[in-house]
């Protein structure tokens, strides 16, 4: 897994714009991997960025990108608890929640309550379910029912986010000046 992978993938969470995202590393790039992740850790850890790997499925290691005090306070918020406890999670620190979210992923590919840790709006994760997954108004990292028009806006600096922290790194600025403090 190359450090520019990482940047590509998690620049919003690197700037502090996304509290996590998921990304898959193939297997022609899982050299060394867990010391890669155990070395971005210990590199950020000063940032508040943490890496953890999630799945193993043919071939493919899903990764976590998270930002522990963003993750923290989104597990906090008592209607996130409620959602959560619709999906077995019972003990809302970080540690058992992401115990929890593993259990889920092996169980189903992708299970609703992953946006949660993706940092989708709580009601959009909501009328996703209750759409199936259509009719949604606006699409771009998530499908966005509610608040339409800052949907939009997080999308745009999401994008224009990943276009310069690609840029950046591409120039020679390494993952540790581009991650942001926090």
């Amino acid at each position: 897994m190359s450090t520019g992978t990482i940047v590509h993938q998690c620049a919003p969470v690197l700037a502090g714009l996304k509290a996590g995202n998921l990304f898959p590393v193939p297997s022609d790039e899982q050299k060394d991997l867990l010391d890669t992740i155990d070395a971005l850790n210990e590199l950020l850890a000063d940032k508040g960025v943490r890496f953890a790997v999630m799945k193993r499925c043919r071939g493919i290691v899903l990764i976590y990108a998270y930002r522990k005090n963003q993750l923290e306070a989104i597990l906090c918020d008592r209607e996130v608890q409620t959602f959560l406890g619709e999906y077995g999670y019972s003990d809302f620190e970080i540690d058992a929640c992401l115990t929890r979210l593993r259990e889920r992923l092996m169980d189903e590919n992708f299970p609703h309550d992953v946006g949660v840790f993706l940092d989708y709006p709580l009601a959009d994760i909501k009328a996703f379910i209750v759409n199936k997954g259509c009719n949604c108004p606006c699409s771009g990292c998530w499908k966005a029912y509610t608040n339409v028009d800052e949907a939009k806006k997080k999308f745009a600096s999401f994008k224009t986010c990943t276009e310069l922290y690609s840029r950046y790194y591409d120039a020679g600025m390494d993952i540790s000046r581009l991650t942001v403090a926090g």
